[in-house]
């Protein structure tokens, strides 16, 4: 036995490196090659393992790490900050989605409503490991669209620990809906004892071991907490995923979390290959073949009740029809987690094997997709804005000129901010101190709603859309500040501008340097990346701490600028060089002193105290009550509770003290010695 799991173990690995590698030199994930790794070695082909015993116990192990995976990096702070895309986007989305699965399973598949809600729940899924590596690899995930897709996501995977609970009661024949409530209530109490117990027991646990200061015993006592749960959890009639999920949760919110993510990080991706293969494993290639059109129909089926469920769910909460196109064509694949619920379908006999074969092989399809669907959304979602945008603009003319006289007094000389986050209300602060006319344009409907209320021009609109850019009076528009997340937008917001107006001054926000160039192709004026002007501060600070004039400093930071961000290669020398020796002034120091009741220096001036020839330290300021006087006059006299602030260096400063406090000591001192 011990000798087959060495050699199926040894055998998967090898095999899914060398296709994972290939997948991934071709930029396709390597989810696709762990599913193909797990067909290719499985039974159905070269037949190099063919246990279906170790294939199962494969796949429930990846199971139970996956779910201790989700519920480690679950966090509560999340569902806050997206608790809107979550309850409304993510709500709708599934359900519309159960709902249509649902009714096409009971009018053409003459199957049970049990049934129709299982398929609905595994067709509504989405890939989130796929999905969210994709867009950040992109820079996309803090877009709008971005964040819709994130919290949907995150709402699907709270919707797997329900549908996990839900799988022994739909499994049932028979049984009213009063026993499903029994029977859910009973688990949730389950789990909420199980919760509250752990919450309590497992810090305790940890709290012993964290003292060893072994990280090996550390991460031996995370795996025993998550499977001891999991099989606690088995034991009382739950399953294994959701006591492994149970127990990642209580983990994520101890102080230790930080450290289980940051030790269990390097085994995630190991798990989630295992459990993709394991899948793979247990697909029949030749039955897809044999039923080819049916895979296909079901293929199609999956995008387009996907895209609709999607696509109505986001238009609800962001009204843009191109948040909503693009979320609908980045989302539309079978996630990692539907087959999850696959298997565990399978298990209490909800999934015949020919349909499972089917629902395997229509999901890998659809994540091999995938990458391609995203790359291409954009030019998708134009393509189908272009078509529905002419008949729009017919309808919306008549709305436009009724407005037409209320905006005049807005669209000439004015400066179109679009964004109106941090950056975007910056900019119009400094608009508004200077007179300057403004209108905003945003697409999140709350921002629009709130600043309306408070008096701002502000306007809720998607800024790629030519005919929003010209109710905001783009032709007549004197400057055009771009401030979104949105690369993409941005570019063609600004290909769009300039077309429109060419003597218009275009400033655009963007995240990476590699940006700028073709931003000022696509006719930017000014390009101001995150990046680079994070690090021109930090090259500032460096050259302040060595002592370099302010002036220079300006002065070196405006050539990086001028030139595009690359004069850290063209940069002429001797402007640093001229100013190498003044590497010495670290060695300044500062020093205040207080000037006190009965001081002799009360009455003297600064020309007689002399302080500078007696000691070499330099009055540079003197703070007297709310007054702060620079660089103060010789003839001033000095008074009772002056703070003196003096520059030199630590040795000249040590004298300067002593001399303060008995000028006349000191002086004649130094006239014996």
């Amino acid at each position: 036995m011990l000798f087959e799991l060495l050699r199926s173990f040894l055998i998967i690995s090898l095999f899914a490196i060398i296709i994972s590698t290939i997948f991934i030199r071709f930029k396709i994930s390597p989810i696709i090659g762990f599913l193909l790794t797990g067909i290719i070695v499985g039974p159905s082909v070269l037949g190099l393992i063919h246990d279906a015993h170790l294939i199962e116990t494969f796949a429930e192990f990846g199971i139970i790490f996956l779910m201790f995976l989700i519920g480690v990096e679950f966090s509560i702070k999340k569902l806050i900050a997206y608790r809107r895309e979550i309850l409304f986007a993510g709500f709708i989305q599934v359900g519309l989605t159960i709902f249509i699965v649902s009714t096409i399973t009971l009018l053409f598949l003459n199957k049970s409503l049990k049934i129709g809600i299982f398929f609905g729940s595994l067709i509504a899924m989405s890939s989130t490991a796929l999905v969210l590596k994709i867009l950040m690899d992109k820079g996309e995930l803090t877009t709008s669209y971005g964040r819709v897709c994130f919290g949907i996501l995150i709402f699907q995977d709270l919707c797997v620990i329900l549908i996990m609970l839900l799988i022994p009661i739909l499994s049932k024949e028979e049984g009213s809906i009063k026993d499903i409530l029994f029977v859910f209530s009973k688990s949730l109490a389950i789990l909420g004892c199980t919760f509250i117990v752990s919450l309590y027991f497992f810090p305790l646990i940890l709290h012993q071991i964290v003292k060893t200061r072994s990280r090996e015993l550390f991460l031996m006592t995370i795996l025993v907490l998550s499977l001891g749960t999991a099989l606690f959890s088995y034991k009382l009639g739950l399953s294994l995923a959701l006591g492994a999920f149970l127990a990642g949760i209580v983990i994520s919110e101890s102080e230790y979390a930080l450290q289980t993510v940051a030790e269990i990080k390097p085994f995630k991706d190991l798990l989630m290959a295992i459990f993709f293969i394991s899948i793979g494993l247990l697909l029949k290639p030749y039955f897809l073949f044999a039923n080819l059109k049916l895979t296909i129909l079901i293929v199609l089926l999956i995008f387009l009740i996907k895209f609709v469920g999607i696509f109505f769910s986001t238009l609800f909460i962001s009204k843009s029809l191109r948040i909503s196109l693009l979320t609908g064509f980045i989302l539309s694949q079978i996630g990692e987690f539907s087959l999850v619920l696959a298997l565990e379908g399978k298990k209490y006999g909800l999934l015949e094997e020919n349909w499972y074969q089917l629902f395997i092989g229509s999901s890998m399809i659809t994540l091999f997709l995938t990458p391609f669907s995203i790359d291409r959304s954009h030019k998708l979602t134009d393509l189908l804005l272009e078509k529905i945008s002419y008949k729009s603009y017919l309808r919306l003319k008549k709305i436009r000129e009724e407005k037409r006289e209320e905006e005049k007094a807005y669209l000439k000389d004015h400066t179109i901010v679009v964004g109106y986050g941090v950056g975007g209300q910056n900019i119009v602060y400094g608009l508004k101190t200077l007179k300057i006319p403004y209108v905003i344009v945003d697409l999140n409907p709350n921002t629009v709603k709130t600043y309306k209320s408070r008096g701002e021009p502000i306007f809720f609109g998607d800024a790629t859309n030519i005919e929003v850019l010209r109710k905001l009076g783009i032709k007549t528009a004197k400057t055009l500040v771009i401030v979104i997340g949105d690369n993409i937008s941005a570019r063609k917001i600004t290909f769009l501008a300039r077309k429109e107006n060419p003597n218009l001054y275009i400033i655009v926000r963007t995240r990476f340097v590699a940006e700028i160039e073709d931003l000022i192709k696509l006719g930017a004026n000014e390009v101001i990346p995150e990046e680079f002007e994070a690090s021109i501060e930090i090259f500032a600070k460096v050259l302040h701490y060595y002592k370099v004039p302010r002036n220079v400093i300006f002065e070196l930071l405006e050539a990086l600028r001028k030139n595009y961000y690359k004069a850290f290669r063209t940069l002429e020398k001797p402007l640093l060089e001229s100013i190498e020796n003044l590497e010495f002034l670290k060695d300044v120091a500062t020093e205040t002193y207080l000037i006190k009741k009965e001081s002799p220096l009360i009455g003297l001036t600064i020309r007689a105290l002399d302080l500078r020839s007696k000691t070499g330290a330099t009055i540079i300021a003197i703070k007297r009550g709310e007054e702060f006087i620079v660089n103060p006059p010789a003839n001033l006299s000095f008074k009772e509770k002056d703070i003196l602030i003096l520059i030199g260096s630590e040795e000249q400063l040590n004298k300067a003290l002593i001399f303060l406090e008995d000028p006349i000591s000191y002086s004649l001192k130094s006239t014996f010695i």
